[in-house]
């Protein structure tokens, strides 16, 4: 082997998946300079499998894009051994997964505070994954994740979050090799319906997987199958959210309660945005009232590592000093590069290895975030879920050894109703602006809001059907005809506090009139 720039001393295994170990390594460079990193090594079977490398590498130079503390950081993509491999950012902690395990077997639940800061880290990340802009310049990378869930949220014993594993993610950027989108990517158990039925990947849909996640964490038991058709999905989110254990002011537990509802939605119109979700549980956070991250962090974090399991410790490679190959071929953005095709259902590669009895993608729970690589999307107890886009049929694999990818068995669905395009969003007199119109059918009525302070107020509103709208308070609000149904509004005094979740109802026949007293903190008025 030619000598690179950097070797790498190998101290251990730190974790297995379907496609490739990582090692905690010593990178050590010519001029003598050293640091400790996490190097992760694409198995020698997958180097001439073109999909799973192409993935690899976008993977890396996506990471390599983005810089956000809540994102796990990717610091070069290199070849060693003539093997794909990742130097990444080394992290003490665990994944949530781990977490909600030693949790549960020692009858604990997640400190609430702690949680939903946790919670507005993760939504911070998907924000800037899709709307921050490069430090590099250009148009922000639009990156939608598709494959949120505790084993991908790692939490460090020094209070840091990181969201791991964009192997399955999409995004926009130019030096991407992967552009083939013929299968449905992310766990099945966490998959928002829209996806199950083959529409098209939105931000929306982490935001669902994100709800369940959160469900899973507050309650320490897994959320279950999740219902494609409206029908029975909705009796299922409400009997899931009422189950909630939650403990202390009434006012808060409800608003805990709602905004499960809102991310669990059925439209993806409805759920709320990352943006929107990160002020919301920093609110959700502060009213807690029980023990914070940062301690959180320093006493059960640490204890929940120190009880990971460890590995046999029989890697060929630890204790061994590699080199970096001197061409690092697969790292070359200029390198040859097949031309993207469909792949044959017999050349998916098999399912990723399963850990503590659940299946999980790329990387492991073992104590290091770790970006996986994922090219399907993986169904309950080792099943594989894939979804050919356009054609209309599912192909679910049960119970599959390792290395055995069967003939697919097709279950006919119908094809997805066509949607008809968004209603275009208008402004609305009065210092307020209609942002979305929603897309709800149903009757409308002539509404109009005022507010009882002068000064006025920041008030942001949700309503039926993706219904969204802001508003200063200075001046009556003339909305015009609007859905008919239950709308909630976020109402922030200038200088004051907050005020969440005030409803109001918008019934058929209007006109309606609702003027927000701030005294009381409640809307008055009503419809006819």
């Amino acid at each position: 082997m030619s000598i690179g720039r950097r070797r790498f001393r190998i101290i251990k295994e730190i974790a297995e998946g379907g496609f490739g170990k990582v090692y905690l390594a010593e990178q050590i460079s010519s001029d003598g300079f050293s640091r400790i990193v996490a190097v992760k090594l694409l198995h020698s079977k997958w180097s001439s499998h073109d999909e799973v490398v192409m993935r690899t590498r976008d993977e890396a130079r996506l990471l390599g894009l983005i810089r956000h503390q809540h994102i796990v950081k990717v610091e070069d993509l290199t070849a060693i051994d003539g093997k794909c491999a990742i130097v990444m950012e080394y992290l003490e902690g665990v994944d949530l997964k781990w977490m909600s395990t030693f949790l549960k077997e020692r009858d604990q639940h997640f400190p609430r505070a702690a949680l939903f800061e946790i919670m507005l880290a993760v939504s911070s990340a998907l924000d800037a994954a899709y709307n921050g802009t490069p430090l590099q310049g250009g148009d922000p990378l639009r990156v939608i994740h598709r494959d949120i869930k505790p084993s991908n949220v790692f939490v460090t014993v020094a209070g840091g979050v990181k969201v791991l594993d964009f192997g399955t993610a999409r995004a926009n950027f130019a030096e991407r090799e992967a552009k083939t989108q013929a299968l449905a990517f992310g766990s099945q158990g966490y998959m928002a319906p829209e996806r199950m039925l083959g529409e098209e990947d939105t931000p929306a849909a982490d935001v669902f997987s994100l709800g369940i996640t959160l469900y899973e964490l507050l309650t320490n038991e897994p959320f279950g199958r999740i219902p494609p058709r409206p029908n029975k999905f909705a009796k299922k989110i409400e009997e899931r959210v009422q189950e909630v254990p939650l403990e202390g002011d009434p006012e808060w537990c409800d608003q805990v309660r709602d905004t499960l509802r809102l991310m669990l939605s059925y439209e993806p119109k409805e759920r709320p945005t990352a943006a929107q979700l990160i002020e919301i549980m920093e609110i959700l956070a502060s009213d807690a009232g029980d023990m914070g991250l940062r301690r959180y962090c320093r006493t059960l974090v640490a204890e929940a590592k120190a009880c990971l399991p460890e590995l046999e410790g029989n890697d060929p490679l630890a204790g061994t000093i590699v080199d970096e190959d001197a061409s690092a071929s697969f790292a070359n953005a200029d390198s040859p590069v097949p031309p993207p095709t469909t792949k044959r259902i017999s050349s998916i590669p098999p399912p990723p290895t399963t850990h503590g009895g659940g299946t999980e993608t790329g990387g492991s729970n073992l104590g290091l975030a770790v970006a996986g690589v994922s090219v399907v999307g993986l169904g309950v107890g080792g099943g594989v879920l894939l979804l050919l886009t356009g054609v209309g049929a599912w192909w679910y694999y049960s119970s599959i050894p390792t290395g055995v990818v069967p003939d697919p068995v097709p279950i006919d669905l119908p094809e997805p109703a066509p949607t008809a395009p968004d209603p275009v969003a208008e402004p609305a007199a009065g210092g307020g602006v209609i942002l979305e119109a929603g897309s709800s059918s149903g009757p409308k009525a002539s509404t109009t809001l005022t507010f009882s302070d002068p000064a006025g107020a920041k008030v942001s509103i949700n309503g039926p059907g993706g219904f969204k709208a802001e508003w200063d308070g200075k001046t009556p609000f003339a909305m015009g005809e609007i859905p008919t149904g239950t709308y909630k509004a976020n109402v922030t005094p200038n200088g004051g506090k907050m005020l969440r979740f005030k409803r109001f109802e918008v019934k058929e026949g209007g006109p309606c009139t609702f003027a927000f007293d701030l005294g009381s903190g409640a809307w008055t008025g009503g419809c006819g």
